[in-house]
């Protein structure tokens, strides 16, 4: 702080001499001694406290740390490494349990999703369903036929793509999805008898 006060002056000094004719001596000497004030008084203006903080341990009534029980919930079904291991990875049975496990976390019948698996890939078994990973007879928006890297990830898209495509214009029924999804009048149908049986 004292290190500001010639610096102070200095620049008083300068702005006197430029505009010594408009400022008087008397003005220049009032504001020196003001900023002088300001810096030499305050910091001993200022009260000084001390603040005491005091801890006692209560030892008739302690208070007892509770951690509440943790769980873990652990779904059943097969990871996509466990179904290749086990060469599963194309078989409808377990392809049918991934579907049932997923289902939850979009809210669309799970079986709505197999059905249209099932009757689109050939029980989960048709060259483009065990080369791609195109289960549902989709296209890119290249037209060529689409491909997923593995079949949580294609049975994943399945289910967005009934939900923002289809149920969310209203379209809930293989029948109502018929006229968009495919080219031939007795989809609707089949899927649903699919769905039926299951």
């Amino acid at each position: 702080m004292l290190i500001l006060i010639p610096r102070l002056i200095t620049k008083l000094k300068r702005i006197y001499k430029r505009n010594s004719q408009r400022i008087s001596r008397f003005k220049v000497t009032s504001y020196v001694l003001s900023a002088l004030s300001i810096f030499i008084i305050t910091p001993f203006a200022l009260p000084h406290q001390t603040y005491l903080t005091t801890v006692k341990l209560d030892t008739n009534n302690p208070f007892v740390l509770s951690e509440p029980d943790k769980t873990v919930n652990i779904p059943i079904g097969n990871s996509r490494y466990e179904l290749e291991r086990r060469g599963l990875a194309h078989d409808p049975e377990e392809i049918k349990l991934l579907i049932q496990e997923i289902a939850p976390e979009y809210g669309v019948d799970w079986r709505l999703v197999f059905a249209i698996g099932y009757l689109e890939s050939g029980n989960f078994n048709s060259s483009l369903a065990c080369r791609q990973n195109n289960f549902f007879g989709r296209k890119a928006s290249s037209g060529v036929y689409a491909s997923w890297p593995d079949v949580e990830t294609a049975i994943r898209n399945q289910f967005e793509y009934l939900n923002t495509r289809y149920i969310a214009r209203g379209m809930e029924t293989p029948y109502e999805m018929n006229h968009v999804y495919a080219e031939s009048d007795t989809w609707g149908a089949k899927v649903t008898g699919i769905m039926n049986s299951l």
